[in-house]
């Protein structure tokens, strides 16, 4: 059941992220950020409704079931091939190799490099959540976030966003 929505959570978290045409790294990304300047990212600190820290907004997922949050963690202990779950060309999908030579060369400096965990489901495949990180070798953005998707029969949309770095 799980490889008929991963598909579906990858396309939709592209066509979010506006990242249609960039480059994706072809392995998953296993390392998950879990800790920011403000919070422990933890269950309990992701299912909060919208608050205010130190005068910043910030915007939780209140509907976030404990699985769904521990099923992102435990599918992410180590890397796997995305290349089975990109149904379509959205984007350009990179070795390890690629992605640090791509980096490196003129004309890619200011070209973005994704990488993607592999989502995190809840049992009846209602919820999902995800990391994404954007680097771009010439300066901004560099960021990472967690996306919080739902399913809405069959699609998959993303409901809303974490940011766990931006510079």
């Amino acid at each position: 059941m799980r490889s008929q929505h991963e598909p579906q959570v990858f396309s939709a978290v592209i066509k979010h992220s506006q990242m249609e045409g960039e480059f994706l790294h072809e392995m998953s990304n296993n390392y998950l950020i879990n800790k920011t300047s403000l919070k422990d990212i933890t269950w309990e600190n992701l299912c909060i409704p919208e608050m205010l820290i130190y005068g910043m907004r910030i915007t939780g997922f209140p509907s976030l079931q404990k699985e769904t949050y521990e099923n992102w963690i435990s599918m992410n202990n180590q890397t796997y091939l995305l290349t089975p779950f990109i149904t379509n060309p959205q984007v350009t999908l990179i070795s390890e190799e690629e992605f640090d030579k791509l980096g490196d060369k003129s004309g890619y400096g200011w070209s973005i490099f994704y990488t993607l965990s592999r989502p995190g489901f809840s049992q009846d495949f209602s919820q999902a959540l995800i990391q994404i990180t954007a680097h771009c070798p010439a300066g901004p953005p560099q960021y990472g976030s967690l996306l919080y998707l739902e399913s809405t029969g069959e699609q998959w949309e993303v409901k809303s966003s974490y940011g766990l770095y931006n510079q």
